[in-house]
């Protein structure tokens, strides 16, 4: 009963994170048609509203590095849930323009630390066998918080409930303070920092008894040494283990996701859905493909690998956003409709996340915090790239050739997906390590010892 209590608490916690991510990131979308004649915001100034959360994301995953190794991943978790509380507070008081950029901006501090610290803590506390799928729900519960915004954007649609919407995620940020109480530090990282005694209880109250040998004796041989950044990046393929890592980020990010989400009222509204009523409801729709095919998704990732969903999942991406284009040329609302949902789908199966998932895996003890904290914070660079210039390609260039261009990305994640990136399903982060380290090729680093 202890194994199965633990496993509970740390989903939860898990789930707490995503959601307040994925509420916080997304419930721009539904009131900022209303933001920008409240505030009377031109083209640019409608953009910076939304950049300004994602490049303060950024901010966030560039020091949770740094902050956990010193820290601890336990802490790092806690003091990003008080920033968004407080964020989030101010948000609801519906505050003056300046006061709302301020407050977006701590939001999204908040948000880059989870986004890194939270996948790192639920690989570093789960099994071998449940490890990409309790990583993967991460991503799920983003894929829910993003849904509970768009719902709430319907149901407080009038213009005066803006800051009620945005507002909203101090829900899970207050219940996130409420499941990091009941869940201890990582044993991986108490190990590495010569504490084993705290960490023999922290792997006996998270049920990892059975690999508590594995786990003393790859941390504590690293406990109290440490190593130059620049050496560790020239050991095996470590160096290599952080460009595919952010190339994936990169990929994710330029596949068109996060104008999609932040933009998709304006995008069904181009596609010729004229009421704003009728583009909400089809971002609800989107919004809901994106969160069932993600469930779908993490009860894959452990049972079908993560090299075939990528695969298929890129393959897929390039097939809906080319319907996506054909709707924008003909006008036909529908099938641009399908081709999103299409998209939304493949999307959550597997671009959106495997990075997570594969970072926290590949990355070795040494280095993980630096590393995911990299990876991370290449993915919100290039989130807030598109942040700050998707309304203006589309003004530019127009729809369709946005699209194409966001086409040919997915493309090029199935050629780089089929040629380097790894399968690690249900082999232990000690033996992944082990061959980053021994410097094997990047696509066959998830093997075990003896097959070659």
């Amino acid at each position: 009963m202890a194994r199965a209590t633990s496993i509970w608490n740390v989903a939860f916690l898990v789930c707490c994170a995503g959601i307040s991510f994925g509420y916080g990131i997304a419930s721009i979308a539904g009131v900022l048609q209303t933001l920008q004649k409240l505030f009377a915001l031109d083209l640019r100034a409608e953009q910076g509203l939304v950049f300004v959360l994602v490049i303060a994301c950024f901010a966030g995953a560039a020091g949770a590095g740094s902050l956990s190794a010193r820290l601890g991943r336990r802490p790092v978790v806690g003091f990003a849930s008080l920033l968004a509380a407080v964020a989030y507070l101010v948000i609801v008081s519906a505050p003056a323009y300046a006061g709302l950029v301020a407050a977006r901006a701590l939001a999204g501090v908040s948000i880059g630390l989870l986004s890194t610290v939270a996948p790192m803590y639920a690989a570093e506390i789960s099994s071998s066998q449940q490890r990409g799928a309790m990583v993967g729900l991460f991503q799920l519960a983003v894929t829910g918080g993003i849904l509970m915004a768009y719902g709430a954007s319907l149901i407080w649609s009038e213009p005066a409930q803006w800051n009620i919407v945005l507002g909203g995620a101090i829900v899970p940020t207050v219940l996130l303070m409420a499941a990091l109480a009941a869940l201890p530090e990582s044993p991986r990282w108490l190990a590495g920092r010569g504490r084993l005694q705290q960490a023999n209880l922290a792997a006996a109250r998270l049920g990892l008894m059975s690999q508590w040998a594995d786990i003393a004796a790859a941390s504590s041989a690293r406990a109290g040494i440490r190593q130059p950044y620049g050496t560790l990046l020239r050991q095996g393929r470590v160096t290599g283990v952080l460009v595919l890592c952010s190339t994936l980020f990169i990929l994710q990010n330029l596949s068109g996701i996060d104008g999609i989400l932040y933009y998709a009222p304006r995008i069904f509204h181009d596609l010729g859905f004229s009421e704003s009523k009728a583009a909400l409801v089809a971002t609800f729709g989107l919004g809901l493909a994106n969160f069932l095919a993600t469930l779908i998704g993490v009860m894959a990732i452990d049972r079908l690998g993560r090299r075939p969903l990528l695969i298929g999942g890129s393959l897929i991406m390039t097939i809906g956003l080319a319907a996506v284009v054909a709707a924008a040329l003909y006008e036909w609302p529908w099938l641009g409709l399908s081709g999103l949902c299409l998209y939304i789908v493949a999307f959550a199966v597997s671009l959106g996340p495997l990075p997570y998932v594969l970072m926290s895996e590949l990355f070795p003890l040494a280095i993980r915090e630096q590393g995911m904290a990299l990876a991370s914070a290449v993915c919100w660079l290039f989130n807030a790239l598109i942040a700050w210039t998707f309304l203006s390609l589309v003004a530019w260039l127009g729809l369709a050739f946005t699209i194409s261009m966001f086409a040919f990305v997915c493309l090029v994640s199935l050629l780089i997906s089929v040629y380097f990136v790894p399968e690690t399903r249900r082999i232990s982060l000690e033996q992944i390590e082990a061959n980053v380290l021994a410097g094997k090729p990047l696509r066959w680093v998830g093997r075990q010892p003896g097959i070659e």
